[in-house]
């Protein structure tokens, strides 16, 4: 005779659950559209150079981080959302929800550990090698940069947070 299949986390749990993973979409959503929007023509000694996020190879590793995660995130809303509908959790659920937190989570803190040091370098470096006009529009660039990375900061951080309940719900498995 098989086994009782186990019952479902608590209604509050599950609730928490949704809720960061939720936030964690909007995070990575707001990390996007900062990103795909940070652009800035500099003056430099009468000559205008247009810079692009693209041009900066640590923020399209931020960009790749982003879409991923957010497509991650996405998929598990769905599987989140239906396990709180029908009150029944897909034991392969426990183990997407296991590995994929961890390994997308790992994925989030190295882009933004990478749009971090790159925001903080390239600026430094523009600044000493380049005279400009103003530095205005460095300084907007640059705090876009930083403000993306701190977004998916904080979606990593909700990941690990999931990373830790998914660690706690398999082990009940």
């Amino acid at each position: 005779m098989a086994p009782p299949p186990p019952s479902p986390p608590p209604v509050s749990l599950r609730v928490v659950v949704l809720f960061l993973r939720v936030l964690t979409a909007v995070f990575l959503v707001i990390t996007v559209i900062i990103l795909s929007t940070n652009s800035v023509t500099i003056e430099s000694q009468g000559t205008a150079l247009k810079f692009h996020f693209k041009d900066v190879y640590a923020y399209r590793y931020m960009f790749s981080a982003a879409i991923i995660g957010l497509v991650y995130a996405v998929i598990q809303l769905f599987f989140t959302i239906s396990e709180l509908a029908t009150r029944i959790k897909n034991p392969i659920n426990y183990q997407l929800d296991f590995y994929g937190d961890k390994i997308i989570s790992y994925l989030l803190a190295t882009g933004s550990a990478a749009g971090f040091g790159v925001s903080k370098d390239l600026k430094d470096a523009l600044l000493a090698l380049v005279a400009l006009d103003s530095t205005d529009p460095v300084d907007k660039f640059f705090s876009r940069g930083y403000a993306s990375a701190s977004m998916l900061l904080f979606a990593f951080v909700c990941l690990a947070v999931l990373s830790v309940l998914s660690s706690y719900a398999i082990s009940k498995h």
